[in-house]
Order: C-alpha cells, then sequence, then structure tokens
C-alpha cells in the first residue's frame, strides 16, 4: 500500500511566515505576497533551498 502525503511549502517574507500550497508556481507567490505576478526576481541557491528578491526598485 502506498501513503499519500501533502506537501508543506512555507515561506517568510517581511518578517512573516506564509503557508502555501505545494503545487505554487513563482508567480502565484508574488501575487500571494501583495506584488504583480509579473514582477521580476532574483533567485539565490540556498543551503535550505533558495532565496526570491523582487526587484522593485525603478532604476
Amino acid at each position: 500500500m502506498e501513503a499519500i502525503t501533502k506537501k508543506t511549502v512555507s515561506i517568510e517574507f517581511a518578517g512573516k511566515k506564509h503557508v502555501l500550497p505545494d503545487d505554487i508556481t513563482v508567480g502565484m507567490i508574488l501575487v500571494h505576497l501583495g506584488l504583480p505576478e509579473d514582477t521580476p526576481v532574483r533567485m539565490t541557491t540556498t543551503k535550505e533551498g533558495f532565496v526570491i528578491v523582487p526587484q522593485t526598485e525603478k532604476n
């Protein structure tokens, strides 16, 4: 028999933790955080996973 488990994805943004569904896209994460879906981001890998840094400043 195979056990089915649901994964929990949690992120921290602006000092707050958010629990998200495991089938979420980067665009959907940005919308959940109150940013436009097409916000440019920089992704950096870490030991624990990765860091997404929204590029919200105008040049």
